[in-house]
């Protein structure tokens, strides 16, 4: 579809409507009026209708002029996650990963410039931090970040032009050195993250291959650096090796690298 015709079958209201409510996120779950025209640049009065409409259809609640999204959306969260075929392939593997290892094990997509974690196996032997389905991570500071990309330099280039923070004293903020991280991983098969988003966890990673041999997604295992140290997490990477190819198998993948 070329972009003149895409433009004629947009529906403006419903942009809009969409707009409103990305404005919500984990760290701004409640907004007022004003916030919302604000980021969105939609005026007041417009939003205040669109808001009005979709409290209607549970998808946005008010309480004291605050509003936050609704309970409606909560119907359609299984619906999602039954959907993604790469999701209900991954998850037998990440519990048998999880048990080998005793460790935690994830898998995550690339969506835009976040890491969109998807699925999560835990172990008893590794509960330490919060985690849910939809949870958003950085790509310069995640093994999982790092696989989703290592074949993708320019884009990288791209996720450096965005904000970038430093979470602990070993996140890569700097492009080039992030750079060279990604090349070394495409050279290896794997990545690391050495306490560069959490202070005391570590995680390793390899990425997931389609048909087409395209990464297409990534699984990791993490845990705390007091059973996880760097040393003892490398020992995992003939492992995690094995089960990037046993599910890229799964996709339909000839081959890795």
């Amino acid at each position: 579809m070329n972009n003149e015709l895409q433009k004629e079958v947009l529906n403006n209201s419903i942009i809009k409507a969409i707009n409103i409510l990305n404005c919500f996120s984990h760290e701004k779950p409640r907004l007022r009026l004003k916030e919302i025209s604000a980021i969105t640049g939609i005026n007041q009065a417009t939003a205040y209708r669109m808001l009005a409409t979709l409290k209607e259809y549970n998808l946005i609640e008010q309480y004291d002029g605050v509003y936050f999204l609704g309970r409606g959306f909560l119907k359609y969260e299984g619906i999602v996650l039954n959907s993604m075929e790469i999701r209900r392939i991954c998850l037998p593997y990440l519990e048998e990963l999880s048990n080998n290892l005793k460790m935690n094990a994830n898998l995550a997509l690339l969506d835009g410039f976040e890491v969109l974690y998807v699925a999560r196996s835990e172990t008893p032997y590794s509960i330490y931090s919060y985690f849910h389905i939809g949870m958003r991570r950085p790509i310069y500071c995640t093994a999982l970040g790092k696989v989703l990309t290592c074949k993708s330099p320019e884009f990288v280039r791209q996720v450096f032009k965005q904000e970038v923070n430093r979470y602990t004293l070993n996140t890569i903020v700097n492009e080039e050195i992030f750079l060279k991280e990604i090349e070394q991983v495409r050279l290896q098969g794997y990545a690391t993250d050495f306490e560069e988003w959490n202070n005391g966890v570590n995680c390793i990673a390899v990425p997931l291959f389609d048909a087409k041999g395209q990464i297409i997604a990534g699984i990791s295992a993490s845990g705390p650096t007091s059973t996880c140290p760097a040393a003892k997490i490398l020992d995992f990477v003939p492992l995690l090796i094995e089960y990037s190819h046993r599910i890229s198998a799964r996709m339909g993948a000839h081959g890795g690298w």
